[in-house]
């Protein structure tokens, strides 16, 4: 399997995938724009670790393209754009991100394809008292049949930070699946309360949590789960 890396110091940023490959993607402080295409029959996974991005991302999967990305971020207003134009395409995307101010993160989805599936995930951990947005749209044209459609947003509220989540699905087409879900709020009380009667400090809890609600969904190798874990150590 091909592996290739791309920073903000790299000059191509049209990536086409002809072989199935692993994708690593390590971009801090800039504003690129990114256009990966992933050729008829491929398999790619993508592991992205962000900092501080403005980014417009766009993903084409062409016919049968098979895509995982699992990212995080630190900081994060970037455009992701996936545009499943082949038939039986299907990607499961996996957003993570830590916010400490004002920032807008967009995902757009577009079915073009008969029989083409998107599961995202979208989860952020507000940590102060800054404004994050998530604005997530997937839409199902007129003429795809038999797609799934799916969206999860999640923000956990650690301050007492502005909150908001836009789940909007555009569906023209009866043979569908399409469904979104939304939730804004903190960890249970409970929970933290069980935590602390096992004696773990209240920073220990939520440390505990946040690596848990960020990182449980993907699945990572021990290299990239430390990479990721570090990450989200550096915010406390």
């Amino acid at each position: 399997m091909l592996r290739l890396s791309l920073t903000e110091r790299d000059i191509a940023d049209d990536i086409i995938i002809t072989e199935d490959t692993i994708l690593e993607i390590r971009l801090s402080n800039c504003r690129q724009n990114i256009n990966v295409d992933v050729m008829d029959n491929m398999c790619l996974e993508v592991f992205e670790m962000d900092s501080d991005t403005t980014n417009t991302i766009n993903y084409t999967l062409r016919d049968n393209a098979q895509v995982i990305v699992n990212k995080i971020a630190k900081n994060c207003s970037d455009v992701t754009t996936i545009n499943l134009i082949g038939d039986k395409a299907t990607i499961k995307y996996y957003s993570n991100i830590m916010n400490f101010y004002d920032n807008t993160y967009k995902f757009n989805v577009y079915h073009k394809g008969n029989y083409s599936n998107s599961d995202i995930y979208n989860y952020c951990v507000n940590f102060t008292n800054s404004e994050f947005k998530f604005l997530v749209n997937g839409s199902i044209d007129k003429k795809a049949i038999e797609c799934s459609c799916n969206q999860d947003n999640k923000i956990i509220d650690i301050g007492n930070g502005k909150n908001y989540i836009s789940p909007n699905l555009l569906v023209d087409n009866n043979l569908v699946n399409a469904n979104h879900a939304a939730y804004i709020g903190k960890f249970k009380k409970d929970v933290l309360f069980y935590m602390k009667s096992r004696g773990l400090s209240e920073k220990e809890c939520e440390e505990l949590l946040i690596k848990g609600f960020l990182l449980g969904k993907m699945n990572l190798d021990d290299k990239t789960k430390e990479e990721f874990t570090n990450l989200i150590l550096s915010c406390f």
